[in-house]
């Protein structure tokens, strides 16, 4: 806590204040003006800043990277809105150039007034352009704060990141600019970054500490496309827990599906949620685990990030730590100190088995059971993804899924791709809309390849917005007639499908089973019953 005279009342410069002195950016040059009236009165006003005043910016821009070049330390330079902030731009360039970590802070009228011929109004965000490291544009209202700090923590990290250099934020104030009281500044949430290449004894001390301190503690893995290595340590009883949907192809973890296991009720879940949080890969299909993190935040969240990325998926992010999965074997295995067996037994409970009838989840289970191994499974988005990861995954499937922005467009091209250069059995499941938004990839050349099996799940549209309470119109649902059995034939496939009256054990060993030629099984699901069963599903889990 700070106590001092009178600072602004505005949320975003109290945060802003806040999280530059705890990222250790206390010397500012401060430009007159009145739009940053409430930015110059705040800084000005807390001791732990050193202030210095200029009147002409292009000279408090050079004056700025005087002192942080003397400093070796970044320095701020506080300008009003409209042409005042592109008088910086000559002092931008030389400190991109030289490495120089110089803070721009341009306040900024609402966007709503800029090129209404208000005064001193232009286009402010990304002014810069390729000059600065990074460069954020400020929300004007953010009911929980969390967009704000996020945006703050990630620009005033690149200030030193990689050599350092100049960052840019845009900080958009409406009227009443002056409004002060003398609350003192609360501490924010502060985002740290570890980068592994450079990391000291005392860093690694401090990392080891935390974990020490924390014995609930979740390895939660998102979409990988190589199997993580994780040392003997870590999979014994008194680490971590290790938690991967499927998509992160590591079928030893304590837990794939956490659907199952995970309380529907985010507020009280089944499983508590860790301590300690460490993320690794891309994005997680969970909305529970979404929620219970989001909902429920651990002590401390690190990311695990190959560039140093700010990635604050579940909104409780503390610390980035910079570097390849390879590098962390050794720093990961020091973390094994003892913790809370208990706790990783919860997540190795067995999740109870799914029996539905005839439907989409039943049929992607038995896909599932059947599969030879090795073998590749390539999932649709929507339905398909979500299917499958409500079922146990044999060793020696990889999975592959376009989930970087989980579109349903592409999902055959990006398998027939992946297929021309693998030899095992590629099964390939997805829905109606997603095959045939994606029937291109049936002609493209040397399409289909002979070793693609595909499981479509016709159920006339996209039966998934039937579960999550859209408008029941056509034009949400995109609802059909379609069938694919003229377009496969066409193509050279070898035909089938199922109704729900099918013996699927037959047909699924077919689909499964060795053919010259690529195979398609065409289900035909009834959308209401689908929605109803993955309901009573979600009910009773």
């Amino acid at each position: 806590m700070v106590t001092q005279a009178r600072i602004s009342k505005t949320p975003v410069v109290r945060e802003l204040a806040a999280l530059m002195q705890e990222h250790g950016v206390t010397r500012c040059v401060l430009c007159p003006g009145s739009r940053n009236a409430p930015l110059c009165a705040t800084f000005c006003a807390l001791p732990l800043f050193e202030c210095r005043y200029v009147t002409d910016e292009r000279s408090a821009g050079f004056a700025a990277l005087g002192w942080a070049a003397q400093a070796q330390a970044p320095v701020a330079v506080c300008v009003t809105s409209g042409s005042a902030v592109l008088n910086l731009h000559p002092a931008v360039a030389e400190a991109y150039y030289r490495h120089i970590p110089l803070l721009v802070l341009s306040a900024d009228r609402p966007a709503a007034w800029i090129g209404q011929q208000d005064g001193q109004t232009l286009p402010q965000p990304g002014v810069f352009g390729a000059l600065v490291r990074a460069s954020v544009d400020l929300p004007i209202e953010d009911t929980n704060g969390w967009r704000t700090n996020r945006l703050l923590n990630e620009a005033l990290l690149e200030l030193n990141h990689r050599n350092g250099g100049p960052v840019h934020i845009n900080i958009p104030l409406a009227e009443p600019l002056f409004a002060t009281d003398d609350t003192p500044l609360a501490r924010p949430r502060i985002i740290r970054r570890t980068e592994l290449a450079r990391m000291s004894a005392q860093d690694e001390q401090e990392l080891l500490e935390i974990v020490a301190a924390l014995p609930k503690r979740l390895i939660l893995l998102g979409q990988l496309a190589t199997q993580p290595y994780f040392p003997p340590e870590l999979t014994q009883d008194h680490a971590f827990a290790i938690v991967g949907e499927h998509l992160c192809n590591y079928p030893r973890a304590d837990c794939t599906r956490p659907d199952t296991l995970v309380g529907r009720d985010a507020d009280y879940p089944d499983i508590p949620p860790p301590d300690l949080l460490i993320t690794m890969g891309g994005g997680i299909i969970s909305k529970r685990l979404k929620h219970m993190l989001r909902n429920n935040p651990p002590a401390e969240h690190w990311h695990i990030s190959p560039d140093g990325e700010v990635c604050d998926t579940f909104c409780c992010l503390t610390r980035v730590i910079e570097g390849d999965y390879a590098e962390l074997t050794e720093l990961l295995a020091a973390f094994a100190e003892d913790g809370d067996e208990s706790y990783r037994k919860l997540w190795q409970t067995e999740p109870a088995a799914f029996s539905g009838g005839y439907c989409g989840m039943t049929l992607v289970g038995e896909l599932m059971r059947a599969m030879p191994t090795p073998s590749v499974l390539h999932l649709g988005n929507s339905s398909a993804v979500r299917y499958a990861q409500l079922f146990p995954l044999q060793p020696g499937i990889q999975i592959e899924c376009n989930r970087g922005v989980n579109g349903i467009e592409g999902s055959l091209s990006t398998a027939f791709g992946y297929a021309y250069g693998d030899k095992r059995l590629q099964f390939i499941v997805c829905g109606d809309l997603s095959f045939f938004y994606d029937m291109n990839a049936l002609w493209m050349q040397n399409s289909p390849p002979a070793n693609v099996r595909i499981l479509l799940l016709n159920n006339g549209g996209g039966g998934i917005f039937k579960t999550i309470g859209t408008p029941k119109l056509d034009c949400v649902e995109g609802t059909h007639n379609a069938t694919a059995e003229a377009w496969a034939k066409d193509r050279g496939f070898r035909y089938l499908c199922t109704h729900p009256t099918t013996d699927l054990t037959p047909i699924m060993a077919e689909l499964t089973g060795e053919s010259p030629c690529p195979i398609l099984l065409e289900a035909f699901i009834d959308s209401n019953e689908d929605a109803q069963i993955l309901k009573q599903f979600y009910t009773l889990h």
